[in-house]
C-alpha cells in the first residue's frame, strides 16, 4: 500500500512502573495518532486478514484510522529511555491500512446482508468492532447497501470487490514505477532496491508484483481470484506445464544403436593386447665390462664357510 507522506515521529509512552519493562519504541507516520481531547491512540489485536492469526494495530483518538503497526526485531541491540536502559531494543513502526482490508474477511464469511455491527462481531478478537467506527471506511466500494441507510445492512459483492482490489494494484504498480523500484526476475530480495534507466520492468512485472504486495492483506483463494480476474500469470502453473509436457522426441525417429559398436575396447587396451614383445636385448659394453671384471673372483660368501 503506498504510504503517506510526512516525517516519521518518535513516540516513546512509559507506564508508572519502571520504564524499562513497559515501554514500547513507536515510530509514527501523521499527526493524527497524537493525543487529543478525545483520548489518546490505543494498541489492540485484530484478525489479520491474511492469515487470521493475531496481528497487532493502533486505532487513533476516537477511532478514527487505524495502522498496523510492524515490528524489527535484530538481536544485540537496546535502548537509552531518560536515565535508563531498556535491553529489548525491538522498534516498532506504524503505518496506514485501508480498513476494507480488515472488513472483507467477516464480509465473504457471511452470505447474508447483516448489520454492519453484527457482521464485525468477533469473539476472540472483540476490538474488531471499532472498524465500524472508522471515517475512511467506504463499504459500497466492495458491498452492496440492504435496507434501510440507517441500518447499515451490507452484503458482500465479490465484483465490486474485484474491482476495488485492481484499482489498489493498479495504485501500488505506479507508485513502483516513480520510485524506480527494481521488480524484474532478478529482484528476489524482500529489500527494495532502486533500479537504473536500463533495469525498469514492464507493466506486466510491475503489476505482478504490485499483486504480491497486495496479496498480503488478502485470503490465498481472493489472492488467486485476482490475478486470474487480472490476468497475471501465475509462475507456478507456468512450471507445472513445462515439467508435464517435456519435449521428447518419438521412438521411430530416433535411430538404433548396435551395442557392439557402441561399446569398442579402450584405447589403452587395445595398445596392449597389439604390442609386440619384448625380446632380450643384448648387453651393452658397460654390462661385458662389469662381467669380465667379475670373472674368477669368490663370491662374499665364501669366507664365512667352515673349512
Amino acid at each position: 500500500m503506498p504510504r503517506t507522506k510526512g516525517s516519521p515521529q518518535k513516540c516513546v509512552k512509559t507506564a508508572n512502573c519502571h520504564p524499562s519493562a513497559n515501554t514500547w519504541v513507536f515510530l509514527m507516520k501523521g499527526d493524527n495518532l497524537d493525543d487529543t481531547d478525545d483520548g489518546q491512540p490505543e494498541v489492540v489485536k485484530l484478525r489479520h486478514p491474511a492469515s487470521s492469526k493475531p496481528a497487532i494495530f493502533v486505532f487513533s483518538p476516537g477511532n478514527i484510522t487505524v495502522q498496523e503497526v510492524l515490528m524489527f526485531d535484530e538481536s544485540k541491540r537496546s535502548w537509552f529511555i531518560d536515565d535508563n536502559v531498556k535491553s529489548d531494543g525491538k522498534l516498532h513502526l506504524s503505518t496506514p491500512i485501508d480498513p476494507i482490508f480488515l472488513v472483507l474477511p467477516y464480509l465473504r464469511k457471511s452470505q447474508l446482508a447483516q448489520p454492519l455491527e453484527q457482521c464485525l462481531w468477533d469473539e476472540d478478537y472483540p476490538e474488531t468492532s471499532r472498524l465500524a467506527q472508522c471515517k475512511n471506511l467506504k463499504l459500497s466500494l466492495v458491498a452492496d447497501r440492504k435496507g434501510d441507510e440507517s441500518l447499515q445492512a451490507f452484503k458482500f459483492n465479490e465484483e465490486k470487490s474485484l474491482k476495488w482490489l485492481q484499482k489498489k494494484v493498479e495504485r501500488v504498480a505506479d507508485v513502483l514505477k516513480q520510485k524506480g523500484i527494481h521488480v524484474s526476475q532478478g529482484a528476489m530480495s524482500a529489500t527494495y532496491v532502486k533500479s537504473t534507466k536500463f533495469e525498469t520492468g514492464t507493466e506486466a512485472e510491475y503489476l505482478k508484483y504490485a499483486h504480491g504486495i497486495v496479496s498480503e492483506y488478502l485470503a490465498e483463494d481472493l489472492s488467486k481470484q485476482l490475478a486470474q480476474y487480472m490476468n497475471i500469470p501465475d509462475e507456478a502453473e507456468g512450471k507445472k506445464r513445462k515439467l508435464s509436457n517435456p519435449k521428447v522426441e518419438p521412438d521411430e525417429k530416433r535411430p538404433k544403436k548396435d551395442p557392439l559398436k557402441e561399446s569398442p575396447a579402450p584405447k589403452a587396451k587395445m595398445k596392449e593386447l597389439t604390442k609386440p614383445e619384448k625380446k632380450n636385448a643384448a648387453p651393452g659394453k658397460k654390462e661385458l665390462a662389469k662381467q669380465r671384471a667379475a670373472a674368477g673372483s669368490k663370491s662374499i660368501t665364501s669366507f664365512f664357510k667352515k673349512k
